[in-house]
């Protein structure tokens, strides 16, 4: 697809699913949680070692990318940054603000309606970058270069991303149905090409698969884990490097 086709399926999508009916009580998020609690806790994902790399944000500058209804958003105002937060669509970026009002970050948080491929920040802007699930709907070799650009020299950047080398994932996700999944549009999961495109504009560049056995805890729900799975993942991912490409994510790690 052209880029032009990818931006309109991709924001009709994401506007449909942001004007479907919630009220203030369901944009309400638990008190005191901010981003290094909420990743640190591990809840979804082994996010902690991208809350241990981006640090400490308290008067920091950050980007977030693909803002989406804004949960991330206002954990990252909560943490004392200074946020710049965008989306292609326009719907979610308005639920979003609305999410960071009622949650008491507004005055923190700038919302933007923009593309990763062409981003509306002066060079040299951002400390920090941050998205989850968002790179695998932008285009690596001209959204890359933009990441770069609006970072300072030794900002971080970090990203989970859906990885897309598992072929049994790549069906499930393109056919099978399971809690929590949204519609498909015009993304697609990174693979290592894409990986190298986004670490090509940084010296310093690395990624970790994550997920291989754990992933059946999203087929059990989205809050239920087992430890003992994540520990034989660590254990099968450190020992047998080839099975990596068969994890569900991977998260990416930049240093400009």
């Amino acid at each position: 697809m052209e880029l032009t086709e990818v931006y309109a399926v991709e924001r009709t999508k994401w506007d449909e699913l942001a004007r479907r009916d919630r009220d203030d009580a369901e944009l309400l998020m638990e008190p005191g949680l901010d981003f290094g609690t909420y990743y640190r806790s591990d809840s979804a994902l082994d996010l902690g070692q991208i809350a241990n790399f981006i640090g400490d944000l308290r008067g920091k500058r950050v980007v977030e990318y693909g803002c989406g209804l804004g949960f991330l958003t206002v954990l990252l105002g909560r943490s004392g940054a200074r946020v710049d937060a965008f989306d292609l669509s326009a719907e979610s970026a308005a639920v979003a603000q609305r999410r960071a009002e009622l949650n008491g970050v507004g005055d923190a948080i700038t919302f933007h309606v923009a593309a990763g491929e062409d981003l509306p920040f002066e060079s040299g802007t951002f400390d920090a970058a941050v998205g989850n699930a968002v790179l695998h709907h932008l285009d690596a070799r001209l959204a890359a270069p933009e990441l770069f650009r609006i970072l300072k020299p030794g900002a971080k950047a970090a990203f989970s991303e859906p990885l897309g080398t598992n072929p049994v994932l790549a069906f499930a996700r393109d056919h099978l149905p399971y809690p929590g999944k949204n519609p498909r549009g015009a993304d697609h999961p990174l693979t290592y090409d894409d990986l190298h495109d986004w670490g090509a504009p940084f010296s310093d560049f690395s990624y970790t698969e994550v997920q291989l056995l754990s992933m059946m805890e999203r087929a059990l729900g989205r809050n239920r884990r087992f430890q003992r799975l994540r520990s034989v993942d660590r254990f099968l991912l450190s020992r047998v490097p080839p099975l990596r490409r068969y994890c569900r994510y991977v998260m990416l790690y930049m240093n400009k």
